[in-house]
């Protein structure tokens, strides 16, 4: 009950002026950022982070949150319209929303995916609000020993579930931590990886690695790649846009499990949306009556992933304020947010400032509300967004990325160090490295460092230390867990294969 009584007194403090109107501005740049082929929350919320942290205060994270949660929204738009993903939780939405727009159905597919999206959210910020508070009066009583052991286990979880090679996924968190500790010493003082460049004293800008990495990458990715999808026609009434009673009635089962499904998988640290809609989608084919019906316009195909990835959004935000440890990308990106604006996430930051986060929740709120008419309203402004040539949308964004990231510090330095990172993460999108775990290194890396090493110095360098304290000791033993399952089921399945053929 105290959760829902501090929910409710920060959505009476998010009703200012200024925070509304920059919940207002995030969703409408979330839903543009969806809408658009490519980009997707993370490149979003990386481009509009060096503008929005220039704000403060809560508008800057009530801002960030509407860009990631809109681009959910927005993301089904031309995942029904052109058979194209606006981004990547979207993959599973045009099984059967492209297949409904082509019997003519878009309005149908379109007004579902409002109303799963919308009460999606509700359920996962509903959940939001309830653990965060829980989460965050356990883990307050962590101290470095047992900051160092969850770290490691977000580290395994990220690196092992991030992606589907856990090699790569080492070696993009390798980088990651390497990257984070270029600059001074923390504790002892000398430069390090600086190549003697007096710009990389302070280290590298967390903003540009990420827009680098998220941003630029991205476009560069889709500029490499020919995508072409078949116009559908996009004039629509708002009347054919709102979902019946008897379309909400027979989708209430997979909007249920959707929301469920984006609970139980956002919250765990580098999995993310994608594939909590994955799960959803194939839970609701299992149960369903008519699977046959799947991937040929089945409603609830784009009821459970719109329903999973919204959940899902809100709910991965649940580790990053509780435990400072990031649940996707674009949580990452917005933990260095907060990172810049001086708050340390964790446990403490209920305690020391819960008029921040609780304002922050209840903007959330406002902002799953907005989105529900915004989305409604602007879908056929949104949808001919889809159709501007990217010989035209390109240079304009990468023209705004790099003017940021150049005001940031007005050096010519960071310009540079933004396109590396532009150029790395394209390398990393065609090998098939996932950007979480390099990321989640540069975020968390220097704070791991310092955690190692006061426990170390309280413990005058005895290791022991580590495992000698229970809460600890069953982080690392979750972390050797998550590591090791998977190399033994798949040596497993190999001797079964040998076995079975011999």
């Amino acid at each position: 009950m105290d959760s829902l009584i501090l929910l409710a007194q920060g959505i009476g403090q998010a009703m200012t002026w200024s925070v509304l109107v920059a919940t207002l501005v995030g969703v409408l740049i979330g839903l543009m950022v969806g809408v658009l082929p490519g980009l997707g929350p993370a490149a979003g919320v990386a481009i509009m982070l060096p503008v929005a942290v220039g704000f403060g205060g809560v508008e800057a994270i009530a801002g960030l949150g509407g860009i990631y949660y809109g681009a959910m929204f927005g993301g089904a738009v031309t995942s029904i319209l052109l058979g194209i993903p606006g981004e990547s939780a979207s993959v599973m939405t045009v099984l059967d929303g492209y297949a409904m727009a082509k019997q003519g159905r878009a309005g149908e597919a379109l007004g579902i995916s409002v109303f799963s999206s919308f009460i999606g959210g509700l359920v996962g910020l509903l959940l939001m609000a309830l653990l965060a508070l829980v989460i965050a009066r356990a883990a307050i009583k962590f101290g470095p020993t047992e900051m160092t052991a969850v770290m490691v286990l977000a580290f395994s979880l990220v690196s092992v579930l991030g992606g589907r090679n856990i090699v790569k996924g080492f070696t993009a968190l390798g980088l990651g931590i390497w990257i984070g500790m270029i600059g001074m010493d923390p504790i002892s003082g000398p430069p390090r990886y600086t190549f003697e460049l007096m710009d990389l004293l302070d280290g590298v800008d967390f903003t540009i690695i990420a827009v680098g990495i998220f941003g630029l990458a991205e476009i560069f990715y889709n500029l490499s790649e020919k995508s072409e999808g078949k116009r559908v026609a996009a004039r629509y009434s708002l009347r054919s846009l709102l979902p019946r009673a008897t379309h909400m009635i027979q989708c209430k089962g997979a909007v249920a499990l959707g929301s469920i499904m984006g609970f139980l998988v956002g919250v765990l640290p580098g999995v993310g949306a994608t594939a909590a809609t994955m799960l959803a989608y194939a839970a609701t084919k299992k149960v369903s009556r008519t699977p046959e019906a799947f991937g040929k316009g089945a409603m609830q195909g784009v009821a459970a992933p719109e329903a999973a990835n919204n959940s899902a959004a809100y709910v991965s935000m649940v580790p990053m304020f509780t435990l400072g440890i990031p649940g996707s990308a674009t949580t990452a990106i917005m933990l260095g947010g907060l990172l810049m604006l001086g708050l340390q996430p964790g446990p403490l930051l209920f305690a020391n400032n819960p008029d921040f986060v609780w304002t922050v929740f209840g903007s959330f709120w406002i902002g799953n509300l907005m989105l529900l008419f915004l989305t409604l309203l602007m879908i056929p402004l949104l949808a001919s967004v889809v159709f501007v040539s990217t010989a035209l949308l390109y240079p304009v964004v990468i023209g705004m990325i790099l003017f940021g990231v150049y005001s940031i510090n007005y050096a010519m330095t960071d310009v540079l160090l933004a396109l590396i990172a532009g150029g790395l993460g394209y390398l990393m999108l065609k090998l098939e490295y996932s950007a979480v775990p390099l990321v989640l290194g540069v975020v968390l890396g220097p704070m791991l460092e310092n955690n190692i090493r006061r426990t170390l110095i309280l413990s005058e360098g005895g290791l022991g230390v580590f495992f000698a304290r229970p809460i600890s000791l069953a982080f690392f033993i979750m972390a050797a867990v998550v590591i090791l399952f998977p190399l033994v089921s798949r040596t497993l399945r190999r001797k079964t294969r040998e076995v079975s053929t011999a």
